[in-house]
């Protein structure tokens, strides 16, 4: 995360107000317009002077302001500064600070007001962004809450997916602001999209320009220009070209055994006859989930239909947690009545979490499914019960054609010839991609930079070593862009997405490259 940092020897001012009842306290903040539908690059002149943001009020109508200061003076100051800008309707607004108006947020991180900050760091977290304003930095912090228990809840989420060191603080909530679009257009990140600056993107434009195929600044940005650097590339680069034709031959996909648990329950979609059929012969309780999930779903017509899922529901749960010692999520000594899907696969899901024979889950159901399987799937324990695979039914990070290419190409760089040991984990990471901590952001970003800082000593070494470094460092950023690609369109954000990618490259080329990780 960019600039985070607490002060830890000077008590923020409007943390003061609330040490002493007698005191009546005030801040200043200078109001410069009213817009409807206000647009930052309209007040971009005033960046250097002060943190600019826009209130809306209840006719819809935005009140831009600046601030927030702790002295008459220093208001008096940049008012002046401010009118210079060319803003001659700017005035001061002065703020009385009440106990009564005290609330708690959860703060995130401190920046200088003219830093340039990178929304979606803290996007990814809450969405209840607010931002606190001192004379010369701003705070982003999630809030308000009116409850103390209200915000250690936040907290204690927080810190399973950000920084361990957010904090709780209490404020007055006339400092504080929601943190809108106008705030974000401050940002030079602001409107970026799978096209705009990527570091996997500009370092493929840094090789190509070495390559003399790319004769533009590296920016980052998947513009049309790079694209055509990167076909001519491929087309020209007689190694790359090896390896695209024997990555051709590779088998991207594992096939599953016919006539297994796991053949008919990837079948569901396709012929809910056969499944069912099928599933009927199995003894394992998951089978008679998925069928009752066929009759449920209503994939097969079926007499009496709430009768017949709930029989199999409940007889699956019996044979699993009968006798079972462990904790559980849910009350399994009484039947229970299913009406819809979710609730099944809550059940479901339960079953996964004690079971050692199972089959993956099938990647259809992330597909029919997409918010009932988030939100079911998601970490519960955090520990080992929440693992689970998903099945390639649906398609396996191996059908991207750049991914097999890199795998081969890394080959040449290893001791021996590794197999994808571990390829239904990975491919969950690319079927279901979950939220990824900031922790473990931070270890593939030290990995992926230990990676190359120790690589590229081929760079200066023999013609062919130089050669091998070109191929390696092409494929692997290109096989990175697209795993980013694909994480972005699933929704998730683009430091998540490059971090996903990065745990797959780790997961499956890291092997062959670990001589170059001591």
């Amino acid at each position: 995360m960019r600039n985070n940092f607490r002060n830890l020897f000077v008590l923020p001012f409007f943390l003061l107000c609330f040490l002493s009842a007698q005191a009546q306290d005030y801040v200043y903040e200078i109001q410069l317009a009213i817009y409807t539908t206000p647009e930052y690059k309209k007040f971009k002149s005033l960046h250097s002077v002060g943190y600019v943001y826009s209130i809306e009020m209840e006719n819809s109508l935005h009140r831009i302001m600046m601030g927030t200061y702790s002295s008459k003076s220093t208001a008096n100051d940049k008012l002046k500064l401010v009118q210079r800008k060319g803003f001659k309707d700017a005035y001061l607004v002065k703020k009385e600070l009440k106990e009564a108006d005290a609330v708690y947020i959860v703060q995130l991180a401190t920046y200088d007001q003219q830093a340039d900050i990178y929304w979606p760091d803290w996007q990814r977290l809450s969405p209840q962004l607010v931002a606190q304003l001192s004379d010369n930095k701003v705070r982003v912090a999630i809030g308000p809450y009116y409850t103390r228990a209200e915000a250690e809840t936040v907290q204690a989420r927080v810190q399973t997916r950000g920084p361990k060191d957010v904090f709780i603080k209490k404020v007055s909530e006339k400092v504080l602001h929601k943190v809108e679009k106008f705030d974000f257009e401050r940002s030079a990140s602001f409107n970026q999209n799978s096209g705009a600056m990527r570091l996997s993107v500009k370092a493929l434009q840094e090789l190509l320009i070495k390559e003399k195929l790319y004769d533009v600044a590296s920016n980052g940005a998947l513009t049309p220009t790079t694209k055509s650097a990167m076909i001519q590339y491929k087309k020209t680069n007689k190694h790359y070209l090896l390896h695209r034709k024997m990555a051709e031959e590779m088998e991207s996909t594992e096939l599953i055994e016919a006539y297994t648990l796991q053949y008919y329950v990837n079948m569901i979609p396709k012929d809910p006859a056969t499944a069912a059929a099928g599933l009927e012969q199995f003894k394992n309780p998951i089978s008679k989930v998925f069928l009752a999930y066929i009759y449920l779903n209503e994939d097969l017509s079926v007499a009496d239909k709430t009768t017949r899922v709930n029989q199999l529901m409940n007889a699956s749960l019996e044979q699993v947690f009968k006798g079972y010692r462990g904790e559980t999520r849910y009350d399994f000594s009484m039947k229970y009545s299913y009406e819809e899907v979710g609730q099944l696969l809550q059940h479901l899901k339960a079953m996964y979490e004690v079971l050692k024979e199972r089959p993956d889950i099938p990647c259809w159901m992330f597909e029919r499914h997409p918010k009932a399987m988030k939100e079911t799937f998601q970490p519960y324990w955090q520990n080992r019960r929440d693992d689970y695979t998903v099945s390639n039914d649906c398609g396996s990070f191996l059908d991207l054609e750049e991914l097999r290419i890199v795998s081969l190409v890394s080959e040449e760089f290893a001791e021996g010839k590794t197999d994808f040991k571990d390829m239904k984990g990975v491919n969950h990471l690319y079927i279901a991609p979950e939220p990824i901590s900031h922790q473990e952001i931070e270890e593939l970003e030290k990995w992926n930079g230990n990676l190359w800082k120790n690589l590229k000593s081929l760079e200066t070494g023999s013609a062919l070593q130089q050669n091998m470094y070109s191929l390696l460092r092409f494929s692997y950023y290109d096989a990175l862009q697209v795993l980013e690609t694909h994480f972005i369109f699933k929704g998730m954000p683009g430091i998540e997405a490059r971090s996903l990618g990065l745990k797959i490259l780790k997961k499956t080329v890291g092997e062959n490259l670990r001589t170059y990780l001591k």
